[in-house]
């Protein structure tokens, strides 16, 4: 399942400083090069902010910015959401109705992608945000996309909603809407600790997420 894009606020920030940082490598390159008595074509100076550029991106972007001392600093507010969710959906539909729930975020600091799966069906986010200043917890807000899987019952069809979740700790808890031809609704409460089964009213069948 491909990553996307997400929209994140302070990113100019980032890319700023990441130019700035190659301009310093390109002049320190230029000042070993002076010492060692070697002079580049022009061709060979002028792809070298191009480059370092990219590999300093490429290493922030897939790990570095993961790093828990730039939190610790307050450099970075946006929190690593990497990993395994597991926890309950409760949904309008069917009056009713609670569900285990699995959410894999795979993250990056451009770009990610949100599955989360049930029983019955399987969804995956298609665009989202990332709001991490002036709000009291990280918000996760995105657009998904529903499919039922095999064993679902035939009235269940592929349709999109949206869901807002609040980091809170270990927790992310929200609510989810879905699109036209459903118009349900529900919240979704989720923690990276094992939890207990839930016990319900699960005898309806269950397709939002």
């Amino acid at each position: 399942m491909r990553l996307h894009s997400y929209d994140l606020e302070g990113r100019g920030k980032v890319t700023v400083a990441l130019a700035m940082l190659s301009v310093l490598l390109v002049w320190l390159l230029d000042v070993v090069l002076g010492v060692a008595n070697f002079d580049p074509d022009w061709w060979l100076s002028v792809p070298s902010f191009g480059g370092f550029y990219a590999v300093l991106y490429w290493l922030f972007d897939s790990h570095v910015w993961r790093w828990r001392v730039w939190r610790n600093l307050a450099l970075l507010k946006v929190p690593d959401l990497n990993g395994e969710w597991t926890g309950y959906l409760e949904s309008s539909y069917g009056n009713g109705s609670i569900h285990e729930v699995t959410i894999s975020i795979t993250q990056k600091w451009s770009k990610l992608v949100v599955r989360l799966e049930t029983e019955l069906s399987l969804s995956y986010s298609i665009s989202g945000s990332l709001k991490v200043t002036d709000v009291a917890n990280p918000e996760l807000s995105y657009l998904y996309v529903n499919e039922p899987k095999a064993p679902a019952p035939d009235a269940m069809s592929i349709h999109r909603g949206t869901a807002t979740l609040e980091l809170k700790g270990n927790t992310l808890e929200g609510d989810y809407y879905t699109g036209r031809g459903r118009m349900t609704f529900g919240s979704i409460n989720l923690t990276k600790e094992k939890i207990a089964k839930l016990t319900g009213e699960t005898n309806s069948p269950q397709v939002s997420d």
